[in-house]
């Protein structure tokens, strides 16, 4: 790479000598202090990994085989580098770094001293000169890490952040264990070519992790997205790793629309939607094409907007694509895919239209990116796209097709009204700092925003809609799992007062009709005509129960004998069993549940919820649990009595004698006693609760516990205000809302969240679902059981009952 003059000398160089040399940044952590403007933190001598951040790069990686570039990635030439070898390429021209230092700092005249990063002023240079120079070669790669989060905004919000990117990442340890699965499943899928994300010993790996954990705990609405590893990866290869976070933050809050990485993914549909409006009018040729050959250019558009193209651009065009995206905002994506189609246009139109066309013009289409080669080229195709794709024109087309996508959900949605279209304000996890005495008396500027009647109603609206949404992305998942269902799912509430007036005795009916059956936990062989054998998932209808080792079932129409502990009961309530609802087969329904739905309604119960004097917020689950008490408080000794019985002699098997308010009391003593030996927070509890509630189809019943009885207004006006979903008639709508999940059967573990350890602890305590050692080989008495079920987790007692089954004969 060349080398510069330092300071106010590099503005008047006109070439760089070679004994002008400076030392990279031995921490690129410190890119936020006080480092001079003309610091480089990459050697950029276009060696393997020597335009990228050194915190990332693996330290053995001499040891890894293979030719990687100078930002780490993969070369198709296998083979190392040569000691004598020249690089080819350089990540930036001395002339270009000379101009923005220059810039910089006749920009800073009026500081004295040397110009440093901390007193760089982004509104001083962000002007017409500074388009014109992002346009011509670019930002100097090595003042991105510095530039990059100033031009987006994310240094203004970490400065005025009330907390810091460590505590985000501590506290998001404590959130959603699902979350963390998935991230984890995603870590080395994102980038596998480059060597800082190829295995689990990166830096890299480690980075990424943490701040994709960080930003799924920030923003609950979200959570976590696959699109945003990619788009995280990327940035860490330029920036530290704190400032790739408030990268991110400021790339959801003020680049993308609020809602593009939601659960639905509602802002992201909408925007292929535009771009395939905006190519209708812009090219409408290779439209008609693609319509003629029936290719939904969607297919390959989504990826590209998910991961602000950073999945499809090599990564020299990337660092230049989003140099304009920093700066020109979001409509820079619209502009460069026009752009780069636009120059191939050609090439999609000779696509013959014979057989097997439209496979061809899919992998054209999907191949454009990688041979976009001269960026030059692209910006001066999107420069003609300046006046006619416009910040304002993509605003509006945003709101119409968003508009649309909810009218397809059967939300009617009138664009002329900004409000009614959802999430333009994405919720943020408050991570608070103690507040001082006059902080408490004097309310800051944003409480005074919450407190704003007109915010308030606005965000009243996207919470309805969000729930509306969470509910309907459940009957869409069940639909879309058999399409049987289509026909008898209803995804549109009733609001009759009618409806409302039956759930309590629909709810009882289904009690007193529910059939009891169980699912197979492990393979069972038939070897004896009694015997019942089936294999691990089955669904089991159980006749007889009277043996406490040695259930009836009946499967297929055959009927057997069968060992109790090798099943687990599914208790149905007059709903037909559906393996779709069931997490142990189908991992997806988890996050449909503890994911979007148990977020929303979090988000309901949170709204319009006091704080106490001392700034110690109210938590909805204290909320729940006065209510629970007070629903049996005037028969509290003959609800204790009940539930005793229920345990004690197993009444409880079919929920036959438990109101909804006993169920509620219930739900909340046994999520308080197995939780709170695992220190889980009350978020996880709320969670735990809804899931509960799913299992027995009675959310919708709970929450009309919490908001209906008049002797227990005490309870709400101490916890809520009167704007609150829970003090206002909305909670009926809402109501309407969850009474759709009761379509569905739903098989979840309550203690899901809870830690391996502390669970396994709690099982071994009640005597319940503990796993024995494997049967290793044949033992005396037990021959002919150990063939199928060898090296196979059995549970207690199912030797006992092995042996009582010899010992005594019975018929069926």
């Amino acid at each position: 790479m060349a080398l510069y003059k330092k300071g106010k000398d590099a503005k008047f160089a006109d070439t760089v000598g070679e004994d002008d040399v400076f030392e990279p940044s031995p921490d690129l952590c410190d890119t936020n202090g006080n480092l001079p403007i003309h610091t480089c933190v990459f050697s950029m001598n276009g060696a393997s990994c020597s335009s990228i951040n050194h915190k990332i790069v693996p330290v053995d990686r001499d040891g890894i085989p293979g030719r990687f570039d100078e930002y780490g990635f993969r070369c198709e030439n296998s083979e190392p580098f040569s000691s004598d070898e020249t690089p080819k390429t350089q990540s930036e021209s001395s002339q270009n770094r000379l101009r923005w230092i220059a810039h910089l700092e006749f920009a800073h005249d009026d500081i004295e001293g040397e110009l440093t990063w901390d007193k760089i002023d982004i509104s001083k240079i962000t002007n017409c000169k500074l388009n014109d120079m992002v346009k011509a070669e670019g930002i100097p790669h090595s003042m991105r890490p510095f530039l990059w989060p100033r031009l987006i905004g994310a240094t203004k919000k970490r400065q005025n952040a009330v907390f810091q990117y460590s505590k985000a990442v501590a506290q998001a340890d404590t959130d959603k264990p699902c979350i963390g699965i998935q991230i984890e499943k995603d870590l080395l899928r994102t980038i596998p070519n480059n060597i800082c994300f190829s295995n689990e010993q990166s830096p890299g790996i480690e980075a990424l992790r943490r701040v994709l954990k960080a930003v799924a705990y920030l923003y609950p609405d979200l959570g976590y997205c696959q699109g945003m590893g990619v788009i995280v990866a990327s940035l860490l290869l330029v920036c530290s790793e704190e400032n790739t976070f408030w990268i991110m933050c400021a790339l959801i809050e003020d680049i993308l629309p609020s809602n593009y990485y939601s659960h639905s993914l509602l802002g992201l549909q909408a925007d292929d939607r535009v771009a395939r409006h905006l190519l209708r009018v812009h090219i409408p040729d290779i439209d008609q094409k693609l319509t003629e050959n029936d290719v939904e250019l969607s297919l390959i558009s989504v990826n590209w907007l998910l991961t602000l193209l950073a999945s499809a651009f090599p990564m020299p065009v990337l660092l230049r694509v989003w140099d304009m995206l920093f700066v020109f905002g979001g409509v820079t994506i619209f502009r460069v895919i026009l752009s780069m189609l636009k120059l191939h246009e050609q090439d999609v139109l000779d696509v013959s239209t014979a057989d097997g066309a439209s496979a061809e013009l899919f992998n054209v289409l999907a191949q454009i990116p990688s041979q976009v080669e001269r960026v030059d080229h692209l910006v001066e195709m999107m420069t003609t796209f300046e006046f006619s794709i416009t910040e304002d024109l993509i605003s509006q087309l945003r709101k119409k097709y968003q508009a649309v996508l909810m009218a397809d959900r059967g939300a009617i949605i009138n664009t002329n009204i900004p409000t009614n279209l959802p999430k333009q304000r994405l919720n943020r996890r408050k991570l608070t700092r103690s507040k001082s005495i006059i902080q408490q008396i004097l309310p800051s500027r944003e409480e005074s925003e919450e407190n704003d009647p007109k915010l308030k109603n606005v965000r009243q609206t996207e919470h309805l809609v969000d729930l509306k949404n969470a509910v309907y992305q459940i009957c869409q998942y069940f639909i879309s799992c058999d399409e049987n269902l289509a026909k008898t799912v209803v995804t549109q509430a009733n609001y009759t007062l009618d409806q409302e007036e039956n759930d309590r005795h629909v709810f009882v009916n289904a009690q007193k009709s529910g059939f009891k059956r169980a699912r197979a936990l492990l393979d069972f062989q038939r070897q004896e005509e009694d015997e019942l054998g089936f294999r691990k998932n089955d669904i089991i209808l159980v006749i007889d129960e009277k043996d406490e080792h040695c259930w009836v079932g009946e499967v297929n129409g055959l009927r057997g004998w069968f060992p109790a502990k090798f099943v687990e009961i599914v208790d149905d309530r007059g709903k037909k069993y559906s393996v779709y609802g069931d997490e142990a087969i189908n991992s997806e329904v988890t996050e449909l549940i503890r994911g979007q739905l148990a977020i929303t309604f979090k988000q309901i119960l949170e709204h319009g919820l006091r704080h106490s004097m001392y700034s110690f917020a109210l938590h909805p689950w204290l909320f729940i649990e006065e209510i629970a008490k007070s629903s049996v408080q005037c028969h509290f000794s003959a609800v204790n009595s009940r539930l005793t019985l229920c345990d004690t002699f197993k009444l409880d098997q079919d929920r036959k004698i438990l109101t909804p308010e006993e169920l509620l009391y219930r739900a909340v003593q046994e999520i308080n006693e197995s939780h709170s030996g695992s220190k889980a927070l009350m978020d996880v509890k709320v969670r735990s609760l809804v899931v509960y509630a799913v299992n027995e189809q009675c959310l919708h019943l709970w929450l009309e516990l919490m908001c209906k009885n008049p002797m227990q207004d005490v309870i709400r006006k101490q916890y809520y205000h009167s704007d609150s979903f829970i003090r206002s008639p909305a909670w009926m709508q809402i109501k309407c809302e969850l009474r759709l999940l009761t379509q569905f059967s739903f098989s979840l573990d309550v203690d899901y969240e809870i830690s391996s350890t502390e669970k396994a602890k709690k099982k071994c305590a009640n005597g319940q679902r503990r796993f024995m050692l494997s049967l290793g080989g044949s033992r005396d008495g037990n021959t002919k059981r150990s063939g199928p079920i060898s090296k196979q987790p059995l549970k207690e007692g199912v030797r006992d009952m092995l042996i009582k089954h010899h010992l005594f004969s019975w018929d069926l």
